[in-house]
């Protein structure tokens, strides 16, 4: 699946929906800094060993696309979207959470300075307006509960390419709106919306998913030793980039970790318990959003939200990996 750009229009096929772009939009479509992202698996490490393979870019025109169709006149909004994960590192969160990196600053950074800044600046607008933005309670995302485009973009479009929701994308997208910052909808809506949230976690924190981040950030680790360069240089790269560089390491190490990601993850072995050797690996942090149905949390009128809640929010696990 793929969005299409033709001419001044821009086509998601989840949502079924065309988005006409503004005219910085689409030179922002066309940078560097935004075709980088057709190139990091919005899925992580799962897209090494799943058939689940769509972008950050995807992702993204998603978000933005959303947030087109319900605020199409609030163009620092749309533009916040546009940028909002231009940050990532390759393999979106798995490296970044292991070796301490944080894509939130990385995509400020870039907002205030270098291409996206000099596009940004050319058409009138402020990088500090825009990351002040992302750093607010918006349509686009919020630091509380409940659910903003952002995050109903990643449990819809994983989920559906999972396979696990009964409802389309573009069906459920024609119940809901925005009250306030907050997606709102009916109850049943509302419980697809949950269901995509919790199938996508399942998918994302499996056990295996999250042992091939560990191994993946400790051959980062283990390159940048050698080579003795600092962790920092792959920031900018693009999955394909971070592969061949960890590849083509002469380090026994890095050749035998990236052996057991790439080829050979039925090696795998994830255990409950520590012991020697065994690397440690750790679900820290998860999405467990809701909708707002009649202005009120789903949870407060719905047992089954609650489940659903429940289930996302036992995903928080420490396993310890080690391979055979």
């Amino acid at each position: 699946m793929q969005q299409t750009f033709c001419q001044e229009t821009v086509y998601d096929p989840l949502y079924r929906h065309e988005i006409k772009a503004l005219p910085h939009e689409l030179e922002l479509f066309q940078s560097k800094t935004l075709r980088r992202l057709k190139f990091l698996s919005h899925y992580g490490t799962a897209s090494l060993y799943s058939p689940i393979m769509h972008s950050r870019l995807d992702h993204t025109i998603g978000v933005w696309s959303v947030i087109a169709r319900f605020f199409p006149n609030d163009k620092e909004l749309r533009l916040a979207a546009l940028l909002h994960d231009i940050g990532h590192l390759p393999f979106s969160h798995a490296v970044e959470k292991t070796l301490g990196f944080n894509h939130h600053a990385n995509t400020e950074k870039l907002i205030r300075e270098g291409e996206a800044a000099r596009i940004l600046k050319k058409h009138g607008y402020d990088g500090e307006h825009i990351v002040a933005l992302l750093n607010e309670n918006t349509p686009l995302t919020s630091k509380t509960s409940l659910l903003g485009a952002d995050h109903f973009d990643s449990f819809l479009r994983d989920a559906y390419l999972v396979g696990g929701i009964a409802k389309e994308p573009w069906e459920l997208i024609q119940n809901i709106r925005f009250s306030g910052d907050f997606v709102e909808t009916d109850i049943e809506t509302g419980l697809h919306i949950m269901e995509a949230m919790v199938v996508d976690h399942n998918a994302f924190l499996s056990p295996l998913a999250i042992a091939i981040d560990g191994l993946l950030a400790k051959a980062v680790a283990a390159y940048a030793k050698h080579q003795e360069v600092k962790l920092s240089f792959i920031e900018p790269l693009t999955n394909y980039e971070l592969i061949y560089h960890l590849q083509t390491c002469e380090s026994p190490e890095v050749k035998e970790l990236m052996n057991v990601v790439l080829w050979e993850p039925h090696r795998i072995c994830i255990h409950e318990t520590p012991a020697k050797e065994r690397l440690q690996v750790e679900v820290k942090k998860v999405y467990d959003k809701e909708v707002l149905v009649g202005g009120r949390p789903i949870s407060t009128l719905s047992e089954e939200a609650q489940e659903k809640l429940r289930k996302v929010k036992s995903l928080q696990k420490t396993y310890y990996v080690s391979y055979q």
